[in-house]
């Protein structure tokens, strides 16, 4: 097996970290995402309770309108992932979107649970590793420290 030329660890499995993870992966790096809590997407487990909303249906300059005197540092990143490239990576992950009467997008299910074990089982595919009950404790020297619930410590 030919070893990636970069090793990346994130901090955090939220969906920041998983979408950081996928990214990497995707473009090649080996990764391995560390977590405090004892499986991913906890929190994104806990919004999704009430239904998922994954975005809004707007048009992007309307869109972007919401973020209001954040919009001029936001936009770049938004436009690079605007609302229709978001409802098209859940619908390549199996999750389906719809348009709700307010204009938010849900998926059809309406539970973060699918989406989120879609997205795991990707990551899964394209090798990214998970070291959950590992809580990042600051760098020691050039190293990101860790230490686990097992209280033995860790770095890369």
């Amino acid at each position: 097996m030919i070893m990636p030329k970069t090793q990346v660890a994130i901090i955090g499995a939220g969906p920041a970290g998983l979408m950081a993870a996928e990214v990497l992966a995707g473009g090649g790096a080996g990764v391995t995402v560390y977590d405090a809590m004892p499986s991913a997407g906890r929190k994104f487990l806990m919004a999704g309770r009430g239904g998922l909303n994954l975005t809004h249906s707007e048009p992007l300059p309307e869109f972007l309108m919401r973020y209001g005197e954040a919009q001029p540092r936001l936009a770049p990143a938004i436009s690079a992932f605007p609302p229709a490239s978001l409802r098209a990576w859940s619908e390549a992950l199996g999750q389906p979107t719809f348009i709700g009467s307010s204009g938010r997008v849900s998926p059809t299910t309406f539970k973060a649970s699918p989406l989120l074990r879609a997205w795991l089982r990707r990551l899964d595919a394209m090798g990214v590793e998970f070291a959950l009950r590992h809580r990042w404790t600051g760098w020691e020297r050039r190293w990101a420290a860790f230490v686990s619930n097992a209280r033995w410590k860790t770095r890369c």
